[in-house]
């Protein structure tokens, strides 16, 4: 649907308003999820999941489809005199609980749990604590840095 006439739209309801909004926002989280599919040689992942069988022009074709699609969501939303909301999560806040996740997955490769999955081999005990004291490292280092510098931005923010 192509909206044209937009200074001559019947106001929705609220709970309608809010439906059209929930329903432009999932598109667009959809629209993210494809774009992540494109983006996919970009990452670092050792674990991907799309083969890419797209050529550079079909690429480029399907970014200009959604890009005007994105551009029909928010005539959409203008048509009911709404807009997107200011972004209001932090990245770092979104990294600091993926990493809680991480860190919890981390644990769970430890040999005392792992054990719910049928007997430990003796030999695999130690390998799996140094798995998981490695990762934890790793994971410990990046969320000391995001913390360190959420401080710094904190403190950036009082002194200015």
């Amino acid at each position: 649907m192509t909206i044209t006439n937009m200074h001559d739209a019947e106001k929705l309801n609220e709970a309608q308003q809010r439906r059209l909004y929930a329903s432009c926002q999932y598109i667009d989280g959809l629209l993210c999820q494809l774009e992540q599919v494109f983006r996919q040689e970009d990452s670092l992942s050792p674990f991907p999941r799309y083969v890419d069988d797209l050529n550079p022009a079909e690429m480029d074709q399907l970014k200009d489809q959604i890009r005007r699609i994105r551009e029909q969501l928010l005539k959409t939303l203008a048509w009911q005199g709404m807009k997107p909301e200011s972004p209001s999560i932090p990245a770092t806040r979104v990294a600091l609980t993926s990493l809680t996740f991480i860190d919890m997955t981390i644990e769970e490769l430890s040999p005392r749990h792992l054990r719910g999955c049928g007997a430990v081999p003796e030999g695999a005990i130690d390998g799996l604590n140094r798995v998981v004291r490695d990762l934890r490292s790793v994971a410990g280092a990046m969320e000391s840095y995001l913390r360190k510098e959420m401080t710094n931005r904190e403190n950036e923010l009082k002194e200015g």
